[in-house]
């Protein structure tokens, strides 16, 4: 049972178990001093009966792991294929993904619409994130969210999943490779590579030459960057989401501080405060 107060103060008991279902729409607003932001909307995923009650939350991806995907697609874009996987839910496409990534004929059989999004971050090499119910599919080098800065030691509670790269340069080139109706093999590699140590080479599906670059490009700099991977600890304040910029500074090494894609966000609240697990992705910083 649970004590619920509404606007007039007045007072009662609610059955949580009978008000709160899996799959419900959850927003929840938290922050410091009365001024609360929305800090997560999304849906329960898991309700666990425990004292108190601990409710476990997943953003709009919650709609796409039941759905199912037969479907088999000609040439089109990124985009359409986008329309139909969120066709029936309350997803969007956020408004800063690019417009035409050409999509080579595919199909689908029994994939979940999750599934074929991991199936598009791997085989056309895609960034894929939500921000809130705006779903973004297109490349990291493009997309442009906010920045918030993270000081280790201060308003970074804890830090010790970091691993800090100490690899100056690019030491390792990304080689496309995919093959055309004919058989024939087509390549393309990754620009802007100073003396290359070696070559990591990846199947994909791309066909268009303009698109199979950027996809390259946006490998390169995941995969040579000087600079931390791992996750931070924060409090709820700066907001952050994934796809934001975090600039990470270390005022004890500050040969270290560098801009980061933030790759996802995870939290906790409760009534005595809340907290923010940030994933760090590519270095953003030149």
């Amino acid at each position: 049972m649970s004590l619920v107060t509404n606007k007039e103060k007045e007072h009662s008991f609610v059955d949580t178990a009978l008000v709160i279902t899996e799959g419900m729409k959850v927003e929840i607003y938290a922050g410091y001093d009365g001024k609360n932001d929305l800090q997560f909307s999304g849906f329960v995923s898991r309700i666990n009966f425990k004292t108190p009650l601990e409710l476990e939350c997943e953003g709009y991806s919650y709609q796409l792991k039941r759905k199912i995907i037969n479907k088999s697609f000609g040439r089109t874009t990124v985009r359409d294929v986008l329309n139909y996987l969120i066709e029936g839910t309350d997803i969007k496409l956020s408004a800063k993904m690019p417009d035409k990534i050409v999509f080579e004929p595919c199909t689908f059989k029994n994939y979940t619409a999750i599934q074929v999004l991991e199936w598009l971050k791997e085989k056309y090499l895609l960034t894929v994130f939500f921000e809130d119910r705006d779903l973004y599919v297109g490349w990291l080098a493009t997309y442009k969210g906010g920045t918030v800065k993270h000081r280790l030691n201060w308003n970074v509670i804890k830090d010790d999943s970091l691993v800090f790269n100490t690899s100056k340069g690019a030491i390792v080139q990304i080689q496309a490779e995919s093959r055309a109706e004919s058989g024939e093999r087509k390549k393309k590699k990754s620009q802007n590579v100073a003396k290359p140590g070696n070559v990591k080479r990846v199947t994909v599906e791309i066909q268009d030459e303009a698109d199979k670059q950027m996809a390259v490009n946006d490998m390169q700099q995941r995969a040579n960057q000087r600079g931390y991977t791992g996750k931070i600890t924060g409090f709820l304040k700066p907001f952050v989401r994934p796809g934001m910029t975090t600039e990470l500074i270390d005022n004890k090494y500050r040969d270290r501080n560098g801009k980061y894609f933030v790759e996802s966000v995870s939290g906790n609240f409760t009534s005595s405060g809340g907290r923010q697990t940030i994933e760090i992705g590519g270095s953003l910083s030149t």
